[in-house]
């Protein structure tokens, strides 16, 4: 099992995808991750459901929500693994307008970055939050 504070020593950063709006884009997300060899993505899932499942067989650093989700209980997934007392840090990777500020508020998801972006670029800023804390929301 991986803990937050050994990261450093680690090899590659575990991530964790959801989307049940922009699925295609989730997986050109999870496809050019894995590529990098710098991130293995553990899963990629659609539902809440799929998501606790793949969390019952892995251990991840981060929760990646792509887009918002149309679902909006779906992002109920974030509490519900805090209470199965895993380790992650939740990132919203969307277009940042008004409604993903507010549904970063309500479900207490620290990070954000703007999925027009390179890709590149969210790689590296993955791996530039890996040490920060994650917040106890319980």
């Amino acid at each position: 099992m991986y803990h937050h504070a050994d990261l450093s020593r680690c090899k590659k950063i575990r991530v964790l995808i959801i989307s049940d709006r922009l699925f295609d884009q989730a997986k050109a997300l999870a496809e050019y991750l894995s590529r990098t060899e710098r991130i293995d993505v553990v899963g990629l899932a659609v539902n809440k459901q799929q998501a606790l499942r793949i969390a019952q067989d892995y251990s991840f650093e981060y929760l990646i929500i792509a887009g918002y989700l149309k679902a909006e209980f779906t992002y109920g997934v974030i509490t519900e693994l805090q209470k199965q007392q895993k380790r992650f840090l939740a990132v919203q990777w969307s277009m940042l307008d008004s409604l993903i500020t507010e549904y970063c508020e309500r479900y207490k998801i620290p990070l954000k970055f703007e999925r027009t972006r390179l890709m590149a670029d969210f790689v590296n800023f993955l791996e530039s939050h890996v040490n920060d804390s994650i917040p106890t929301n319980l």
